[in-house]
Formats: structure tokens, sequence, C-alpha cells
């Protein structure tokens, strides 16, 4: 009976995944006039919460005066079985009518999702009406997570955006699949510096997908000749590139130095901008590379650290931690597997354990393993597991999403040159404070 339990719990505890849902509030949040209408329950609403007053203190999906971002139908049993369809319809049209609304998404939570309708004709019947883009997203929170929600909504916008007629700029370029997972300064701070590593390349940023902004920024991507492919939405990279007949470069995240070398490589190379990519890596690394000197011996040399979060951000900072001289001894990707492990292509081999796709008995098991007395100096973890650290002898740095404790109120990227050397500026001084609370304390005289 003990053994059978023990199966059960390994076999059967939950997934320790975010749901599909949620990276589609991601997106919908990450797009300032875009509404998002979820055909499913009331609880809609609340998973608004990973983000409104937790990971985003400036999430604008819920409003105080009621005219919130997210909307449901409030489907419940009973009514799963009644005609809805003209019922959607008129939802989709009252909130694509109201003003300030730039597109409508819409997509469904599971008791939804299998009555199989058809929201791709409901949606273009509304979209008829108010003439504004109203984009369907299927749901598959059956199949995918939160990176996959995510990754199809910009899917389905690079897919139905209307997009103006424009002559192409030969310089100008569109960057698809930027994770803008909150409205803080650092993701801000991301966007800023991508568009300044490209305009470091001689070419022009014509638009980020996802940025902050508003649909009129995104529909900016029609000038560009060129499609920048990023991790978190290589589908809507493809899609968008072939509706404008733009040339596509697949680029790796810009995290970590290394990974920035490589990331104005490739796009240097495929515009004709070789020369330029190596002026401006010289003149990156010669700003931020001394002021390194003294972290990297001190405090990263021989320092063993974990990672727990999604895997696009893995393997920049397994790439970042063994430049500085570090060790990763362990790596859990909170994502499904189908999303992979993050090792880019031209990336050394993996070291570290690795734990993918964990159910919650399982993860319990590993960290309790890995974060046993005298096995790790520092963890860097999103919020989902911050609490395993709680009473263990180690530096903790809480990271991507979600972060419901750490919050940016001033411009700090993790994304290109300066931001590799800011996020290395934070492990650093954790490390350093974990360092000095936990010297023994000089008697006084």
């Amino acid at each position: 009976m003990r053994d059978a339990r023990r199966t059960l719990d390994r076999e059967f505890s939950p997934r320790h995944l975010l749901s599909f849902s949620v990276g589609t509030y991601l997106a919908c949040n990450a797009v300032r006039d875009a509404y998002l209408v979820v055909d499913g329950p009331d609880c809609a609403l609340m998973r608004t919460q990973f983000l409104q007053g937790n990971h985003d203190y400036l999430a604008e999906l819920t409003s105080v005066g009621g005219k919130h971002k997210v909307v449901h139908t409030a489907l419940e049993p009973a009514g799963v079985m009644r005609p809805r369809d003209e019922a959607l319809v008129d939802l989709l049209q009252r909130v694509g009518g109201t003003d300030g609304v730039g597109c409508v998404l819409l997509t469904s939570l599971p008791i939804a999702t299998v009555l199989a309708t058809d929201y791709a004709r409901l949606c273009r019947r509304a979209a008829a009406a108010v003439g504004k883009p109203v984009v369907a997203i299927p749901g598959r929170s059956l199949s995918t997570d939160w990176l996959g929600g995510y990754e199809e909504a910009l899917a389905a916008l690079a897919e139905r955006l209307d997009l103006p007629e424009t002559r192409r700029a030969p310089d100008a370029v569109a960057v698809v699949g930027l994770l803008h997972d909150r409205n803080e300064a650092d993701c801000r701070g991301n966007v800023r510096e991508i568009e300044r590593l490209v305009r470091g390349l001689d070419l022009e940023p014509a638009s980020v997908w996802l940025s902050g902004g508003r649909c009129a920024e995104l529909r900016q991507a029609a000038r560009a000749s060129t499609v920048v492919s990023l991790p978190y939405g290589r589908r809507a990279a493809r899609i968008l590139a072939r509706r404008l007949g733009a040339r596509l470069v697949e680029a790796d995240l810009p995290f970590g130095l290394p990974a920035c070398e490589r990331f104005v490589r490739q796009v240097a190379a495929a515009c004709g901008r070789a020369p330029h990519g190596e002026r401006l890596i010289e003149s990156e690394l010669a700003a931020v590379v001394p002021a390194l000197e003294w972290v990297a011996p001190f405090l990263f040399q021989g320092r063993r650290f974990g990672f727990i979060g999604d895997p696009h951000l893995r393997s920049g900072f397994c790439e970042m931690i063994d430049l500085l001289g570090g060790r990763v001894a362990f790596s859990v990707v909170t994502a499904c597997r189908h999303h992979g492990i993050g090792r880019a292509r031209t990336a050394p081999p993996d070291s570290d354990d690795l734990l993918v796709e964990p159910r919650a008995a399982a993860l319990r098991r590993f960290l309790d393993e890995h974060l046993a007395p005298g096995r790790l100096d520092c963890l860097v973890t999103n919020s989902t597991c911050i609490e395993a650290a709680a009473g263990r002898d180690l530096a903790v740095v809480e990271f991507g999403f979600p972060s419901y404790d750490v919050h940016a109120l001033y411009d700090r990227s993790y994304l290109g040159f300066r931001g590799a050397l800011a996020f290395a500026d934070t492990i650093a001084n954790q490390l350093r404070l974990h360092a000095t609370l936990r010297a023994p304390v000089a008697k006084r005289v």
C-alpha cells in the first residue's frame, strides 16, 4: 500500500506549470489597447491576479471603474448546451465598439473549448461590425502552458492584425517574439535595449512585438524588410514575414553576454552589416566587461548556482554563470517539454542536473536533494518556487515570470549587454549580502 501511494503521488500529482490562459493575459497586458474576451466561467477574472497587483504593478487588466480589459462570458455547466453564437458575437461587438479599444482577442477555457465552437467565424462577424480586428486565439489549455498561450496570442495577431499598405523600408526591422511580461521598467528597458542594438547596426527598429505599446505600434511592422524572430514568438515571426514578403532572421534571445554577441552577429550577417556588428560588439564589451573584473573572481568564481524558470532564459543564464567562473548545478524548467530546454544551437553542452515539466511531488524531492546544506550557493528562481529557499543557507534572486516580490521602478533591463551587467550586478549584490549576514558577528568591545 505504501509503495502504491508513492507511485500515485509521483505520477498523478499536479504539474508545476502556469496555465495557457495566463499566457494570453500576458499578451493582452502587453498591448495597451487590446482587450481579451474569455469564453468560460467567472474564474477567468480571478486569473488576472497573476499580474494585477502582483507580478505587474502597472497592469491594467482590471479597473476599479469596471472597464476591465479581461471580460468573461460567465459560462457555467447548465449553459453549455444552449445556443450561444449570437450572445458571443454581441459581447465581442460591445467590447470592440468601446472607445479606446484597438483590437479584441478571444480565447476559451476548457469547459468551452470542448464544445468546438467556431470562434474564428464569430470573430469575423464581429470584426466586420465594429471595423476593428477581432482575433481568435485557439484554446489549448489541455495541451500546453503559459508560454504556449503567449505564443498563440502572438501568432493570432500576426495572422489577423490589419496591416497598412505601405512601402517597406530597406533598413527597417521588426523584432517579433519578445516576452513583455509586465509594463514595469525592466521590460520597458528590454525594449529600449533591443532597439538600441538594432540602431547600433545602422538599422531602424520599426516595431517590437510585444512592447507594451498600442496596436498602431504593432502595425508599424508593415514597414519592415527584415523580421527578427525571438524564442517567445517564432511562429508569429514566420507568419508576419510571409505576409510582408520580408527576410526572416531567427536570432537568439540576447540574455547574457555570449547570447548578446550571437544576436548581434545573426542580425548583422543577415542584413549585410557584419562590420557594424563587430564594431558594436567591441564597443559594448569595452563598456561592460571592466565592471565585472572584480566581482567575477571574488563573488562568482567557484560558486554553485541553481536556476528555476522558463527554458528561453536558461541557456543565457548558464552561459553567463560559466563566463563569470561559476557553475550551474541544476536547472528546473517550469514549462512544457515541447518548448525545449533552452539550449542555443551554438552553446556548450549542458552540465547541470535538469528537471523539465515537473510534477509537484517530483519537484519537491528534486529541490530537497539539491538545496540540501552545503550543495548550493545561490538560487535564481521565479516566484513559484521561491519558498523552497526559505530557511536555507544560500543567496536567493527572484527573477523571471512570475516575480511577485521584486519589481523595477527604474530602467533596469536584463536583455542586451547593459542588461547582462545589471543582471550580474543583482546576483553579485545578493551573494555579497548573504555572505555578510551569515558571517559571525564580532563581539562588542
